[in-house]
């Protein structure tokens, strides 16, 4: 299986040292007691966590240094992290004990309730999502400037999730990237993060792993296409046989489209098999979610994606499959594709995945 990583940003060095000492990290994120807002990046952020399975990488990025966490510890199956208190949904259904508390750190303030801390200018936090890492390849703590990595990934003329990370607290990498930044730090890294912690933050016990059991039963059941993306990743039993990851690396929310300022294009979920293209920096397969009726503008959507790919890859292009998954499409859709790709595009109807289309041409 293809390398797989997580790159995670960190504002200081108490911070990362309590966090490689343990073994242990979670995205500080706002507690929710009832429904998720439609404001919310909730399930944004779940969605990265989901994305994580056994043996994938942790990078972290540190005042333009990027060091090597360990890797993850989990299930290879579904999403490899832990539910930590009664503060998300998920917790609240699986009624999830509080495993990992922050609140006694001096850089914030603890409230009354366990587990829930103020950050200032920021609010009420808390840690509702886990995931733990050991290192079994001796590189924990090895740094390399972030310019190293970007120099080598400049060679690329198209953005990766790394060069798109800015307002994100984390985002999943191609294997492309982590093979480059496992490179740089075998072979050029020349700092080295071995300070440990002095913070008496601890795991109280195992904290409790997630289970398909804690998310939705069936694709029905979403609130928003970030619910949608969330859960498939977590457990891709939920989608149909054929279309389940084999031996892939799961990634999201990949940049398929040119540098531009604003609104760049993003494919919801990519799977990176063996046969790589571009050196594993661009996907065998794009999944585009729509939780409403898609139409026009969605098969736009999959047209610029492809318009790009061959722009860049040229005939490579033609190996990559796309998958445009919605609960129903609009009667004329299949107008829309150009002939040119209706051989790689498959729409998936979610509620009746018995009549959905495997080959439009």
């Amino acid at each position: 299986m293809p390398s797989s990583g997580l790159f995670i940003t960190l504002y200081d060095k108490e911070t990362l040292r309590l966090y490689l000492d343990r073994g242990v990290y979670g995205q500080l994120m706002a507690p929710v007691f009832g429904e998720i807002s439609t404001r919310s990046r909730h399930y944004q952020i779940l969605a990265d966590y989901a994305c994580t399975r056994e043996g994938a990488h942790i990078f972290f990025f540190l005042q333009r240094r990027i060091v090597y966490g360990g890797q993850i510890i989990g299930s290879k199956r579904f999403g490899s992290f832990y539910l930590n208190g009664p503060y998300s949904p998920m917790g609240r259904k699986a009624k999830a004990k509080l495993f990992w508390d922050e609140s006694e750190r001096t850089c914030y303030q603890a409230t009354d309730k366990p587990g829930i801390f103020q950050v200032r200018n920021v609010g009420e936090r808390c840690q509702p999502y886990l995931i733990q890492f050991e290192d079994k390849l001796n590189l924990k703590g090895l740094a390399i400037s972030s310019d190293q990595l970007y120099f080598e990934l400049g060679k690329y003329s198209y953005p990766l999730p790394s060069n798109s990370i800015s307002g994100m607290g984390f985002c999943t990498l191609t294997p492309g990237e982590t093979e480059t930044a496992l490179l740089l730090l075998r072979k050029e890294a020349k700092d080295f993060f071995q300070e440990k912690s002095h913070e008496d933050i601890y795991l109280k016990e195992a904290p409790l792993s997630y289970n398909p059991n804690y998310g939705i039963s069936k694709l029905t059941e979403v609130v928003s296409e970030a619910h949608l993306e969330a859960s498939i990743l977590a457990n891709p039993l939920l989608l149909p046989e054929w279309l389940r990851p084999r031996e892939t690396t799961l990634c999201r929310q990949v940049p398929i489209s040119p540098f531009k300022p604003f609104q760049m294009d993003r494919a919801d979920i990519c799977y990176f098999s063996e046969c790589a293209i571009a050196d594993g920096t661009i996907p065998n397969t794009i999944i585009e979610l729509k939780n409403e009726r898609a139409g026009k503008a969605a098969i736009d959507q999959i047209k610029r994606y492809l318009d790009w790919l061959y722009k860049i890859q040229h005939n490579e292009a033609s190996k990559i499959s796309l998958y445009l998954l919605a609960p129903s499409f609009t009667r004329p859709v299949l107008k829309e594709i150009p002939p040119k790709y209706r051989s790689q595009v498959t729409l998936v109807d979610f509620k009746n995945t018995k009549s959905a289309q495997k080959h439009l041409s």
